[in-house]
């Protein structure tokens, strides 16, 4: 097995933690987000941040701690029990699997909508192999697509934000269509957008310092996000208004609004640039988690072989299998959100209740951090949309169940 490498500082880190984030959600989250909560779209922004934040306290806790690859995997297994630790990491892989297809899928219907899926497929590919050639490639061009996608958002952001027209409704007008039922599911939605600042957690010891660059990164990347979308959620309420809900790819539309000289390929190209640092993003963290729970032998022992550039190859190569697989056989793209959206909110709530119990003499504002933590991961857990809270709860046992059934063969 070829040895890990030390190869990305802490620019590689916050790279592929706004790659992960500045992905194909924001492009397409914001629109089904105000179809559920109407203008409180902000409020379901703010408590998406909120869980998203208090997420990110536990996990740069339990990042100073433990400089294994895996995230919460990793850190549940030191800090708690190897149950929690299987179903964190299960969780987890399986999640981001549908977010790889949800992305790949976005991908494809911006660059050739005739052939999405064939597009997605070739993305996920494309960029499987770059993966394998090593963190520091992957960490390179996570910053030049972050770059280019924050630059993008930052500048429409702010004339959307700027721009006066009577079909806009201003987001502080909390009071024209509200939904508020709907706030809670809009909230889960608007977290498969923020869900990727842990994944700089999941690289563990090929970050130099892991200890002291993996916290400090989540947070640079995690306030930078916050930023940008809170701008973006701004705009493209001020501009669209209700028409938001309806919009076809939003962001094409408030250009259309706001910036009508530019031309639409300019907002495809972004859109797509976005979606492959997510994808590439994903891959990276995703292969990890499964490389180090074979480690552990919690999947097949083949998943943790690296190659020569340190990356885990096959683990990249079945997890991108696994996505195009998602791609055909189910394509409705709120229920894969939900499904991402649910697998990653119990993910971060086993993450609270390991930091919980990591230290006995943490000081009492943490625990209430952590037990908050918790408890909106769960609330939105059960808000997510769609069915994904009865089949992923269906699936887990599952999974649960064979790995008992295994570990009480191998006993005898």
């Amino acid at each position: 097995m070829a040895k890990k490498a030390k190869q990305i500082g802490l620019l590689g880190a916050v790279a592929i933690g706004l790659a992960s984030m500045l992905g194909a959600g924001v492009f397409s989250v914001f629109g089904l987000a105000y179809s559920s909560s109407g203008s409180l779209l902000l409020v379901a922004l703010v408590i998406a941040a909120l869980v998203a934040s208090l997420n990110a306290a536990s996990i740069y806790q339990l990042a100073k701690r433990t400089s294994r690859a895996g995230g919460v995997y990793a850190y549940a297994r030191a800090e708690w029990n190897d149950t929690a630790s299987f179903v964190a990491g299960f969780a987890f892989v399986f999640g981001k699997i549908g977010s790889i297809a949800a992305i790949g899928f976005i991908f494809g219907e911006y660059i050739w909508p005739a052939q999405s899926k064939l597009m997605a497929v070739v993305a996920i590919a494309g960029l499987a192999f770059l993966n394998s050639l090593g963190i520091n490639r992957t960490a390179f061009v996570a910053a030049v697509l972050a770059i280019i996608t924050t630059s993008y958002l930052l500048i429409t952001g702010a004339i959307g934000s700027a721009f006066s027209t009577d079909a806009g409704e201003n987001l502080f007008n909390l009071v024209t269509a509200p939904k508020v039922v709907g706030t809670l599911p809009a909230a889960a939605l608007i977290f498969f957008a923020f869900a990727g600042y842990a994944r700089v957690a999941t690289l563990g010891d090929e970050v130099r310092d892991a200890k002291r660059n993996i916290p400090r990164a989540i947070v640079i990347s995690l306030v930078t996000v916050l930023a940008v979308y809170l701008l973006a959620a701004f705009a493209l309420n001020n501009a669209l208004g209700s028409a938001l809900g309806k919009a076809n790819g939003s962001f094409l539309q408030l250009v259309q609004v706001v910036l009508p000289w530019l031309p639409n390929w300019v907002t495809v190209f972004v859109a797509c640039i976005a979606s492959l640092g997510s994808i590439l993003a994903l891959l990276a963290g995703v292969s990890r988690t499964a490389a180090t729970m074979a480690e552990d032998e919690e999947l097949p022992n083949i998943f943790a072989h690296r190659n020569r550039f340190g990356s885990p190859w096959f683990a990249e190569a079945c997890i991108a299998a696994g996505a195009v697989a998602v791609l055909f056989f189910g394509s409705h793209l709120p229920w894969i959100i939900g499904f991402s959206s649910f697998s990653v909110l119990l993910y971060y709530a086993i993450g609270h209740v390991s930091a919980f119990v990591s230290s006995s003499k943490q000081p009492l504002w943490r625990r209430i951090v952590q037990f908050f933590g918790l408890l909106l991961c769960l609330v939105l857990l059960v808000s997510v949309p769609g069915p994904a809270v009865w089949a992923s709860t269906g699936i887990l046992v599952a999974a649960v169940v064979i790995r008992w059934v295994v570990a009480r063969t191998r006993a005898r």
